[in-house]
């Protein structure tokens, strides 16, 4: 296909939803451009299809979605984006009969209101969960790629065809690990752009926060249960016969009464983050004068944000892991499989805030724990509890993909699927199950009920790190724990694809219109 065409389609579609004036905000996914109309009633569908490029139209309430296909869509969304910014470029606009574009923004401005008012909060957490759909929407093939890539190499260190230490293996381990080591950068580039800032500065502000110059927080952890197990009376021995090697001292920066960390891994604090670096660069360009705007601007957005970041939200994470880890702790405690129950069905939702690392350090010490005087290993539960949590989300994923009538769609949602099968919830979480709210609920209770299946039985292992099909592993010196991990998966799956393909609907059922290429 040439660029011509590409072009030449831009500028018809823009044109066919009514030009600049009718667009409020634009975007892509996977196959589609989606623009968001002010005024739907005067954007000429005929037109539309008109583009050889164009594979079928949908809508979604006031979002026009044109469907191109993989690839196509981005030279598409490029070309749009070009024009649309170029304030010399004129574009042919469809003028309503009856009401000017201005009245139909109020009206919009009004209706959207309204609509808020009247659904209430519910109403306002499922605009937040769409919003956080089209954020992660960029983002989700990048994380498929790296879920699958990391399964199969964590079931092959299992197997032993890896060998800890070797070049290969670090090879591997780039390939894999980079993506999810380093997605709060993504997670700001996306969410800076979402909300109309300088996507550059999300990426810039987002690798600030793992650099390798500050303390990892997984290396932390690890390093607080060896300290916490030595206080205990452990060994040495004790302590390598579970993991190999001791860890490293890594603990978090003190500045005063302040701790900081890195954040590795994390999500949320990405969002909170490419929200103030969108809002405080959009404000500050209307203060600084424009002969220093283009230097002083980006460099107070980078200074404000990473402070506001590493001195504020960073001190209110930890607390909120503290919190998280004494809570976890208690209802560990709770007998006849609640309590496993309780922690399974939320570990999940623990994993959006990037607190569940803290969890690592506890995971560490129910393994260690589980070893007797003798040596003999009685292992610890909190695998089963993660493999549980996990393949449930999968299994709102793969119910949510039966559903789907879009091929495209479909496929998204059960590449997510499969990446839960590997232990990676994060492309079922935020590509399929939380956007629509209901999914992530079932998913949750799916794990709750596979919690309470692995706590009733004791379901043990003797290692940590790989979960699902890799983490059958784990279970492979009991025959007894190892039919059972297996019967706990299959429950927790089975539980969150039954109550999401019965009880979810979707709202705002849409019909597809295909035409002939």
């Amino acid at each position: 296909m040439k660029n011509k065409d590409y072009k030449a389609s831009a500028q018809l579609f823009i044109e066919a939803v009514g030009g600049k004036l009718n667009i409020q905000s634009y975007m892509h996914c996977v196959t589609r451009l989606r623009i968001n109309v002010i005024n739907k009633d005067i954007v000429d569908i005929a037109k539309v299809k008109t583009s050889k490029l164009t594979k079928g139209i949908n809508w979604s309430s006031n979002q026009f979605q044109i469907i191109l296909g993989t690839g196509v869509v981005e030279a598409v969304y490029a070309e749009v984006q070009q024009i649309l910014d170029d304030p010399k470029k004129e574009i042919t606009e469809n003028k309503s009969k009856d009401k000017s574009l201005e009245d139909f923004k109020t009206q919009a401005k009004n209706n959207k209101e309204r609509l808020r008012n009247a659904g209430g909060v519910l109403g306002v957490i499922q605009n937040a969960m769409k919003g956080l759909g089209e954020i992660f929407l960029p983002i989700i093939p990048a994380i498929v790629a790296a879920g699958m890539a990391m399964g199969f190499a964590a079931l092959f260190k299992n197997l032993g065809v890896l060998k800890p230490g070797s070049h290969f293996t670090d090879i591997v381990d780039i390939v894999t690990k980079t993506a999810f080591d380093f997605l709060i950068v993504l997670v700001c580039w996306s969410t800076v752009k979402k909300f109309g800032g300088n996507p550059v500065l999300g990426i810039i502000v987002g690798l600030m926060f793992v650099s390798p110059i500050l303390p990892n927080k997984g290396e932390i952890a690890s390093y607080e249960a060896w300290l916490k197990f030595q206080n205990n009376g452990g060994t040495e021995e004790q302590w390598k016969q579970a993991f190999n090697k001791l860890p490293e001292l890594v603990e978090p920066w003190k500045i005063g009464f302040i701790k900081i960390t890195g954040y590795q891994g994390s999500v949320l604090p990405g969002l909170f983050i490419g929200i103030i670096i969108a809002y405080t660069e959009k404000n500050l360009k209307k203060i600084v004068p424009n002969a220093v705007n283009i230097i002083i601007t980006p460099f107070l957005t980078i200074v404000i944000s990473f402070t506001i970041g590493l001195m504020i939200l960073g001190p209110i994470l930890l607390i909120i892991e503290s919190g998280v880890l004494i809570a976890v702790k208690a209802l560990l405690n709770i007998p006849y499989g609640f309590g496993t129950a309780l922690v399974a069905g939320s570990l999940q939702a623990i994993v959006i805030t990037g607190c569940h690392q803290i969890l690592q350090g506890l995971e560490m010490q129910l393994v260690v724990d589980g070893r007797t005087g003798t040596g003999a290993m009685s292992g610890s539960i909190f695998n089963a509890i993660w493999t549980v949590s996990i393949i449930s989300q999968g299994g709102a994923a793969l119910a949510v993909g039966v559903k789907e009538k879009n091929k495209d769609d479909k496929r998204l949602h059960m590449s997510s699927f499969i990446s839960t099968l590997f232990g990676i919830t994060e492309p079922a979480i935020f590509g399929s199950n939380l956007p629509k709210i209901k999914p992530f609920l079932y998913g949750l209770a799916g794990g709750a009920i596979g919690g309470f299946f692995v706590g009733i039985f004791n379901v043990r292992c003797s290692g940590m790190g790989v979960t699902v099909l890799p983490g059958l592993l784990l279970y492979a010196d009991s025959v007894k724990n190892l039919l059972l991990i297996i019967a706990g998966n299959f429950i927790a799956l089975a539980s969150a694809f039954t109550l999401t393909f019965f009880l979810f609907k979707q709202k705002n059922k849409e019909k597809i219109e295909k035409v002939k290429i």
